[in-house]
């Protein structure tokens, strides 16, 4: 083969890789090929998509022709896109997809502002647009702005507006409270404020139709959406039945137990000095949370010094504070959540016979202990620490419980006899298995308004400030849960942006090395430091202070250390550069080479493929 043809034959070449290149990136077609399948959607997804009966319209605006567009917002709107695009392929002609430019002092600029989306400005004074308008009919949801810090929960933000659209009426939400959370029907006194709802309440009212449901009576109302139990106490075997169907079905419930509600014992004692009897006790539910394969003490409440409230030098060991460690963050609910106060709580754990996943949510350190709930009444905190028994592991006390569970009635429905004692009806018609989704909280106390807000008066308008995020993680977990069955099995993603972990763990390592040698260089300089105080000491008692050669040469010896401290310090930097250096090197000569390597190995394949012919 000449010359000019071998030119010739390497251009076609590179002219076919580039034409097939454009083919490909150009086909709806996607193979997700990361670990954690980021590019695709769950199965949760495209079941929910299944279901859509009436075309959905999805505006998507993205501000691309924005000058000095930054690289990042540019990869994320891109990624928006492309999900969005993966939504109307596999919704089978159900979704239509308008993709807008809100162009500056535009007609689309003016649309996306009217519809009621936030747009962002950049540091050159350019307003930029990343949300989208979801349209079935007469209903419109919004996403005003896509956050780039919610990566990894995109398909949830985006299946969760979806799913807003299908929704006609609010969803129903039963309550079961042995808790004052509504405000008593009786008026106020003469010259007291009028009583409220606890803040909960009016933030469940926003989201859902609450019914209220009270311990006595035999079953649940019909087509409830979520159920919650607060303290739940006194509970009639028939509704308990009737709870237990309703987890067999598969709906959702929020559960609040206690083993010592401080704000039920305050209200005891309130009593107690009014000359009334009352008496604080703790809530359970031991059949129910039997048969779903959750073991908890009603006796014994949770002590942790290490996530203790701490005002000043006091510390109370039963009022837990739970931050970013102690929080599951892999959880979508819970991954925002920065700091949450339980009070007295319980401790929760999975039995060994449970088949269902059993996700903790909030846990206590390694430090964790157990006391009696009862010695709450009458022991001071260290007195408490002191008769705790230590447990050895960290402690649950919220967790989600999912999967297949059984029925805590395999008898059937139970009625009253004649005694008053329940008896069993038959079973026939009752569920035996079922998969459920239960949140359990081992405390009551934390969704009050006293230990979550601060309320405040301002020129006639109540203002709301939060203490900590407990209604955060009400609002969140209620909301998660009474969403689709579809929705709740949607779990966050892992980021495309992709750590060099690598260097994290040289650094880590490197951090290791220096620290080892600066506490074994301080600990001598320490004993040098302890000499010099002591012949000070000693020259200051005879009235006479001067530099005796032994000091000098301590004062000596130390300045000796630092310098070799320093030294060695800078050594361990320098080496880690050098490494870090070396992998950059390395790393970026394979991604400029792999691709002509690759197209070298190809031709030569292609030549010698072709001669063999």
């Amino acid at each position: 083969m000449t010359l000019s043809k071998k030119i010739i034959a390497t251009a076609l070449l590179l002219i076919n890789f580039v034409l097939l290149h454009y083919i490909v990136s150009s086909l709806p077609i996607r193979f997700d090929f990361t670990q954690e399948g980021i590019y695709k959607l769950s199965d949760s997804t495209k079941s929910m998509l299944e279901k859509l009966e009436d075309p959905i319209t999805i505006d998507f605006y993205s501000s691309k022709s924005v000058t000095e567009l930054p690289a990042w917002f540019k990869n994320f709107s891109d990624r928006v896109e492309q999900m969005l695009e993966q939504y109307q392929s596999a919704s089978g002609n159900k979704i239509y997809l308008n993709v807008i430019d809100p162009k500056p002092d535009t007609e689309e600029e003016e649309r996306a502002t009217a519809a009621g989306l936030n747009g962002t400005e950049l540091p050159n004074g350019d307003r930029v647009f990343l949300g989208m308008v979801v349209a079935q009919g007469d209903t419109e949801k919004i996403h005003p702005f896509f956050n780039w810090n919610r990566e990894t929960f995109l398909e949830y933000d985006i299946s969760k507006t979806i799913y807003e659209t299908q929704l006609l009426t609010k969803p129903r939400l039963g309550l079961i409270s042995s808790l004052p959370l509504s405000a008593p029907d009786y008026p106020a006194m003469p010259g007291q404020p009028a009583p409220q709802d606890q803040f909960v309440v009016t933030q469940l009212e926003n989201q859902f139709e609450v019914v209220e449901v009270t311990p006595a009576e035999e079953e649940l109302p019909a087509n409830l959406d979520i159920l919650m139990m607060v303290h739940p106490k006194d509970l009639s075997p028939s509704l308990q039945y009737s709870i237990d169907q309703y987890a067999l079905s598969g709906k959702p419930i929020f559960l609040a137990l206690d083993p010592s509600s401080f704000t039920e014992r305050e209200q005891g004692r309130q009593q107690m000095m009014m000359g009334q009897m009352s008496q604080a006790t703790p809530s359970d539910l031991p059949e129910l949370l039997a048969a779903w394969g959750i073991e908890y003490d009603p006796s014994l409440v949770l002590l942790d010094e290490t996530n203790s409230l701490r005002r000043g030098t006091f510390s109370q060991p039963a009022w837990l504070v739970f931050q970013d460690s102690f929080t599951n963050r892999d959880l979508l609910p819970s991954s925002e959540l920065e700091g949450l106060l339980m009070l007295e709580a319980g401790q929760l754990k999975q039995s060994d016979t449970s088949t269902a996943n059993w996700e903790p949510i909030l846990t206590t350190s390694s430090d964790s202990l157990q006391a009696q709930a009862m010695m709450l009444q009458f022991s001071q905190p260290q007195q408490l620490l002191a008769q705790a028994q230590p447990i050895g592991e960290q402690a649950t006390v919220a967790g989600l419980l999912s999967g297949e569970i059984k029925t805590a009635f395999p008898e059937g429905r139970p009625s009253e006899s004649e005694e008053g004692e329940s008896a069993e009806q038959p079973a026939s018609e009752s569920l035996a298995t079922g998969n459920a989704t239960i949140l359990i909280v081992a405390d009551s106390d934390f969704l009050l308004d006293q230990f979550s807000i601060q309320r405040s008066n301002f020129l006639g308008m109540e203002q709301v400030q939060s203490l900590n995020d407990n209604q955060n993680f009400v609002s969140n977990f209620v909301e998660y849960l009474g969403g689709s069955s579809d929705l709740i099995g949607i779990r966050g993603k892992a980021s495309t942006s992709r750590p060099f972990t690598v260097v994290q763990e040289m650094e880590a390592e490197a951090q290791k090395q220096y620290q080892a040698k600066l506490e074994l260089v301080e600990a001598e300089l320490q004993a040098i430091n302890a000499e010099l105080t002591k012949l000070l000491s000693e020259q200051a008692g005879s009235g006479v202070i001067y530099a005796s050669p032994e000091m000098t040469a301590m004062i000596t010896e130390n300045q000796q250390k630092q310098a070799e401290l320093r030294g060695e310090i800078r050594n361990i930097r320098r080496e880690l550069r050098q490494g870090i250096e070396t992998l950059g090197t390395v790393i970026g000569a394979i991604n400029l080479l792999w691709a002509p390597i690759g197209l070298l190995i190809f031709a030569l394949l292609f030549n010698r493929m072709r001669k063999a012919a």
